[in-house]
């Protein structure tokens, strides 16, 4: 998932670069973190981010849900005036979602087909067989598209 992540950029040398996750912040959490170097920005915004998710996953929280309104949405909002940049991280969530299960379906021959030709498609978005079926199970049971590619939104 991709999150929208605000730069403040330090005064002078002596202090870092401060970070918010405005999708993650909430009357519950907050996520923000700080690096030292601009090379770090990405790195440390996904650690805080798997960080809160993580906590989130502890206390209940259906991680799945997640929002992110992008980052010219965040950016327009007065509370998130004092950053000077945005920038997409994407963050793989999936590892908090729980164990990996290994399952036995059954699927007609020709639809299986039309699944690994999407998957096998470069623009598709989709990772393997595997996750293109948890996407449309997600998609099936919450009516969100938030974790389909872009080309299948809509």
């Amino acid at each position: 998932m991709f999150f929208s992540v605000g730069v403040e950029m330090p005064a002078n040398k002596n202090e870092a670069f401060g970070l918010v996750v405005p999708a993650l912040c909430n009357d519950d959490f907050g996520c923000v973190s700080a690096a030292d170097y601009q090379d770090e920005i990405a790195e440390m915004a996904r650690e805080a981010i798997l960080l809160i998710a993580d906590e989130m996953v502890k206390r209940g929280v259906d991680i799945t849900q997640i929002k992110d309104a992008g980052p010219f949405v965040y950016a327009a909002n007065p509370e998130y005036a004092y950053c000077n940049q945005w920038l997409l991280v994407d963050v793989d969530l999936s590892t908090l979602e729980g164990k990996q299960q290994r399952i036995n379906i059954t699927l007609p021959d020709t639809l299986l087909m039309r699944i690994d030709n999407r998957v096998k498609q470069p623009s598709s978005g989709y990772r393997d067989r595997s996750h293109f079926l948890a996407v449309a199970a997600r998609h099936e049971l919450t009516g969100e598209t938030s974790d389909m590619p872009d080309s299948k939104k809509g």
